[in-house]
């Protein structure tokens, strides 16, 4: 009985170190996915930096109101992006603390398994010393027993 429990147990320990392998590969595949989107934010947030720079430059110069009011609709353009890029870095972000949650969790699961192991590998191990014990206790009672002659 005590020989099936374990396997049992060393097999929901395999499942759940799987577990624990596809969630730390979706966590990392997460973080990844969040630096992409934040490092294409930080980019259009200094395109739109070198742009302002640019329009400063030619605003000291002088500029027509068509050029200005280009620049104007290319800068709201250039902010909607960002904008939509700001909500693909929270949703990317939001996504990273799932699978982060997620992982954790497997990880909790396979070291409460391998804890059940131990205590099962334990368990075993006494029930296998007193059947020694009990075996060599037998034995030596037979060779201390005095022998009578029939």
């Amino acid at each position: 009985m005590t020989t099936q429990s374990t396997s049992v147990l060393k097999m929901l320990q395999e499942i759940a170190a799987k577990e624990v392998d596809m969630a730390a590969e979706a966590l990392a595949k997460s973080i990844k996915f969040a630096e992409e989107a934040k490092a294409k934010q930080d980019m259009l947030s200094g395109y739109r930096q070198d742009y302002v720079n640019n329009l400063n430059k030619i605003l000291v110069e002088g500029m027509g109101t068509e050029a200005y009011q280009n620049f104007y609709q290319f800068f709201a353009k250039l902010d909607q992006a960002i904008s939509g890029q700001q909500q693909a870095v929270d949703i990317a972000n939001q996504k990273v603390q799932v699978n982060r949650q997620l992982w954790q969790e497997s990880q909790r699961k396979k070291l409460s398994y391998e804890v059940l192991l131990k205590r099962s590998d334990k368990r075993e191990l006494k029930v296998e010393q007193k059947k020694d014990q009990k075996m060599m206790d037998e034995y030596a009672t037979r060779i201390t027993r005095p022998r009578h002659s029939s």
